[in-house]
């Protein structure tokens, strides 16, 4: 079953969609975008969908075969970041203050996407990023309103080095060479960091 149909099912199973409702490149981007931020238990985009939970790598994995399925051209990137208070000024206390002890390493996907392809190779390349929920706005995260075609939106993070993910490389599989080359300390640091902040938006998005 194509991944299009596939989402829609899920969300209006879900109350989140309409039977009758068309799921463009507009609706796909807001459907996975409020997705809560958790990690499900593998980022294929199936296992996404059925879970209906994912962080910026299976968000941004399942977008992009969504879009490309919906006929845009896409472009996975990985950029490498720090959590800091000036980068991340809306953390929790907690969190903040272990961003203020040292910066936390990450690697973060967002994607390019051509909504206009039809007009030729150069046409909106835009930048697309769904790792935030809307609702988490209230909380002073980074999320994107809406998918405008030819509109750059708002990465979650401050990128340090960015890499284009060519067609046939695993992202996963790049962002996993990438994360070895932090220390042991490094990775233990974002693990438990990342988990916290997880745990932390999912008890306050809660309802909403």
């Amino acid at each position: 079953m194509p991944l299009v149909p596939r989402l829609k099912a899920a969300a209006v199973e879900r109350g989140l969609f309409p039977d009758d409702g068309t799921v463009h490149a507009e609706a796909a981007f807001a459907l996975v975008r409020d997705m809560p931020y958790r990690r499900a238990s593998s980022r294929d985009p199936e296992v996404t969908i059925g879970e209906w939970r994912g962080t910026c790598s299976g968000k941004h994995i399942l977008l992009q075969a969504l879009l490309e399925e919906l006929g845009l051209p896409t472009v996975m990137i990985l950029a490498t970041h720090e959590f800091t208070e000036a980068s991340s000024p809306w953390l929790p206390p907690s969190l903040l203050a272990e961003v203020r002890r040292a910066p936390v390493a990450d690697v973060h996907h967002f994607l390019r996407v051509q909504p206009r392809a039809a007009l030729g190779p150069q046409a909106d390349w835009m930048t697309v990023d769904a790792t935030w929920p809307l609702a988490a706005r209230a909380l002073g995260l980074p999320a994107n309103e809406a998918f405008v075609p030819g509109r750059d939106m708002t990465v979650a993070c401050d990128p340090i080095e960015v890499h284009h993910v060519p067609p046939e490389v695993d992202p996963m599989a790049l962002k996993a060479q990438m994360l070895a080359e932090l220390t042991g300390e490094q990775r233990e640091r974002r693990e438990a960091f990342l988990g916290e902040l997880m745990e932390w938006l999912e008890r306050e998005l809660a309802g909403s």
